[in-house]
């Protein structure tokens, strides 16, 4: 849940800004970099998870077969 803090705090961020700012296409665009960047995060956790977890599962299996033999 780091990333959701992190989030959070750019998008407080984000909006301070754009109060000073006062812009409506920089809301827009702010808006959809700070979305863009925290879904491309998400992804690149899940991609990492799933490698590990298919690591982990080969590991197991090598293991399984020294063991055996």
């Amino acid at each position: 849940m780091a990333y959701m803090r992190l989030f959070t705090i750019l998008l407080a961020a984000a909006f301070m800004v754009i109060v000073f700012y006062g812009d409506v296409t920089t809301v827009a665009s702010l808006a959809a970099g700070l979305c863009g960047g925290f879904v491309a995060v998400v992804a690149a956790q899940n991609n990492a998870s799933t490698r590990l977890k298919t690591l982990e599962q080969r590991i197991e299996t090598l293991e399984a077969r020294l063991f055996s033999s």
